[in-house]
């Protein structure tokens, strides 16, 4: 018999920790780090200690107590098996740190699985100094539609659209059906065929568990797409007269490129935080880092330039060219909503600097309107929704029933 449990992305947005056991095997599917919750004990400001991180996040309930999954050195004094029992193992969706930032805290003889980009960018990430807590894995890529046997399981990677590079959902095969998991996934970023390719190869799975992140954020039915912002960055470069500062996310490339492209169609320069600058260098993207030289120039000629702006060094903006003829434009980068706390001292920055806020951009997970859309076409017996606010707000099609799932309960899968 087969069953599934949730050890994360339960009432949240993110964290997400899906854990497939049978006869004694387990697929983990995703790792990641909690980081929205607005009852955590670590936000803001207070974080768990470098020296006890994994031991400060299990005490409090943010790293589940399963056994014979972390590194015996990180659980010193606690009583929790350590180790590896040679019949798990973890695939990752895709490199967010909700879904990814736990994974150094695994054993190293546990596989962890992942496309070929999440690789590189998690590579890239830890050789620029943003790499995930704990050490490094040794991460096993797997390509498109590639399957992977793993004891009684057969596990398929998909690729599916996100605000990432290498965004994977996937289909695990067990004695009482197909589990498939999305990750995270739209249908109005720049490649929404992967979405449906995905959606139509696990028709009528056993059980989908998909992530709902908009459905607690009201039922506005459609998303700007990727190209629209693209074109909302252009009329925001050519309507600005001065200075442009800007926040988007690195690890979005594709608007990352796109960007730098548009910026030099209108001849403007950006310019990155060194840190930003050489993590993009690192994914093979030309980035120029916005040094004291470069902030010279930045003074002499602000229309000449785009500045990316880093929440840990706001004071900096009192050395630049600011006013009503500049604008900031927010891309969906850092902060990345109001539940953090840079937002509100941003916006004061900004007030205080006279400078606009010009806030594009749009979500890297599908409108209520396309989730739906999205389980109609799959159609699976039973439903999960995780990493969402709302999970109630989920209306399964007729035939499909909706469970919504408690952190650490196990549902088995051979009994409706």
């Amino acid at each position: 018999m087969a069953d599934i449990s949730f050890w994360g992305g339960v009432g949240v947005i993110g964290s997400t920790k899906v854990l497939i056991a049978q006869d004694g095997w387990r697929i983990l599917l995703d790792f990641g780090v909690e980081f929205s919750s607005p009852t955590s004990l670590y936000r803001g400001a207070v974080q768990p200690r470098p020296e006890n991180f994994l031991r400060d996040l299990l005490r409090v309930g943010n790293a589940p107590y399963i056994p014979a999954l972390y590194r015996q050195d990180a659980l010193q004094g606690m009583d929790l098996a350590p180790g590896d029992d040679q019949r798990t193992a973890v695939f990752v969706s895709h490199a967010h740190s909700d879904h990814m930032g736990l994974v150094g805290w695994i054993t190293p003889t546990i596989p962890i699985y992942c496309s070929p980009d999440t690789a590189r960018l998690a590579t890239a990430l830890t050789g620029s100094g943003q790499g995930f807590s704990g050490a490094m894995p040794d991460l096993i890529m797997v390509k498109d539609r590639e399957t992977v046997n793993f004891g009684p399981f057969r596990v398929t990677r998909y690729p599916v659209d996100h605000d990432i590079i290498g965004a994977s959902a996937y289909a695990v095969e067990t004695e009482d059906g197909v589990v498939a998991y999305t990750g995270d996934l739209r249908l109005h970023g720049r490649h929404p065929g992967q979405t449906i390719e995905f959606a139509e190869a696990v028709r009528g799975c056993r059980v989908l568990v998909t992530e709902g992140s908009m459905l607690g954020t009201g039922f506005r039915a459609t998303e700007p797409t990727e190209f629209e912002v693209d074109e909302q960055f252009r009329r925001s470069l050519k309507a600005t007269p001065g200075l442009v500062l800007l926040t988007l996310l690195p690890y979005n490339l594709e608007r990352v490129d796109a960007f730098l492209t548009i910026a030099q169609d209108v001849n403007r320069v950006v310019l990155f935080p060194p840190a930003m600058a050489r993590f993009l260098q690192a994914m093979g993207i030309s980035a120029k880092v916005a040094d004291a030289t470069a902030l010279h120039e930045v003074r002499q000629n602000p229309a000449q330039y785009v500045v990316q702006v880093s929440m840990s060094s706001l004071p900096d903006l009192l050395d630049l060219p600011l006013g009503p003829g500049s604008s900031f434009i927010h891309a969906d980068g850092e902060p990345i909503g109001t539940f953090d706390p840079y937002w509100d001292i941003l916006k004061d920055w900004l007030a205080f600097c006279h400078t606009p806020f010009w806030p594009i951009g749009t979500s890297g997970h599908m409108s209520p309107a396309d989730l739906h859309q999205f389980i109609e076409i799959i159609h699976p017996q039973i439903v999960f929704p995780v990493h969402s606010t709302a999970p109630e707000r989920l209306v399964p099609p007729p035939g499909t029933t909706r469970w919504i799932p408690q952190r650490g309960r196990i549902y088995s899968l051979t009994h409706r």
